[in-house]
Parts: C-alpha cells; sequence; structure tokens
C-alpha cells in the first residue's frame, strides 16, 4: 500500500516537472543568454501571438514598454507618456 502511494507521488511530481519545463521551453525562447535584452540595450517582450517585440526605456524615468506603445521625438528618444516626451530626458535614462 505504502509502495503505491508513494509511486502515484513520484508521478505526479513528474509531471509537475516535465510541465513546468515544457512551459518554460516553449512559453519564453532563449536569447543566446542574454538574459532577454536586445542589441542596443533593449530587452525583448514575448506579445500574446508568440512573436517577440523589442523594449525600449522611456528617456525620462527608465521604465521598459513595448517599442509599439512608445512615443518619440524629434531626436529618436522613446517616452512611456505624452508627460514625459514634453519633459524630455531626465536623470535615469
Amino acid at each position: 500500500m505504502l509502495a503505491q502511494i508513494l509511486l502515484v507521488i513520484l508521478i505526479i511530481l513528474a509531471w509537475i516537472g516535465a510541465r513546468s519545463l515544457l512551459q518554460k521551453r516553449l512559453g519564453a525562447p532563449e536569447n543566446g543568454g542574454d538574459s532577454g535584452r536586445g542589441r542596443s540595450g533593449t530587452r525583448r517582450q514575448e506579445r500574446t501571438d508568440g512573436r517577440v517585440e523589442d523594449m525600449v526605456r522611456c528617456a525620462h524615468c527608465g521604465v521598459f514598454l513595448p517599442r509599439s506603445e512608445a512615443l518619440a521625438d524629434r531626436r529618436g528618444n522613446r517616452y512611456c507618456s505624452e508627460a514625459h516626451r514634453q519633459r524630455g530626458p531626465g536623470d535615469s535614462a
């Protein structure tokens, strides 16, 4: 009886471990060990459709956001909001 209980527990733990491993491998593609950073210091975010999008840093406050959601000024700086775009680059960027 004890051996059967231990076997069931072992099977459940193996199933949980395999599922977790598959989610990590399929859900977040590796970028060659670069901790999610792209070439120019940008980060990458996986979109809901499976594609990866560049993340850019707000020039005013330093928060990362998807490039498609960032606002740009004439000099090419990216901002998280219109208020930060109007204020310009901050100290944290």
